[in-house]
């Protein structure tokens, strides 16, 4: 199902890119915001980011970006789906702000 721009605009809206690993003693350093064009451009790009939705599955299936995955923020220390390289980009998103 494809999402209508703003939806899309509002999904995006709260992303956060993480470099390394998503544990709590990450420094501040590492977090940065980016914007809806940033990311569109980031994945049409040879070196793809992991996608992660960090609110409930029953969010994820009504609204998400193709291609992502979902881990709830309570269930980030022991997720599978996170790439065990600390130098793989990742995309944390939700619903934004508001």
């Amino acid at each position: 199902m494809k999402l209508s721009r703003l939806r899309l605009t509002t999904l995006f809206a709260g992303l956060a890119l993480f470099v390394g690993s998503a544990l709590p003693c990450m420094a501040a350093g590492d977090v940065q915001v980016i914007s809806t064009q940033q990311l569109k451009k980031w994945l049409e790009s040879s070196q793809k980011p992991v996608l992660v939705y960090t609110l409930s599955q029953v969010e994820f299936y009504e609204q998400r970006i193709p291609g992502s995955v979902c881990i709830p923020t309570e269930e980030m220390q022991n997720a599978r789906e996170l790439p065990q390289e600390r130098d793989t980009p990742m995309v944390f998103y939700c619903h934004g702000p508001g």
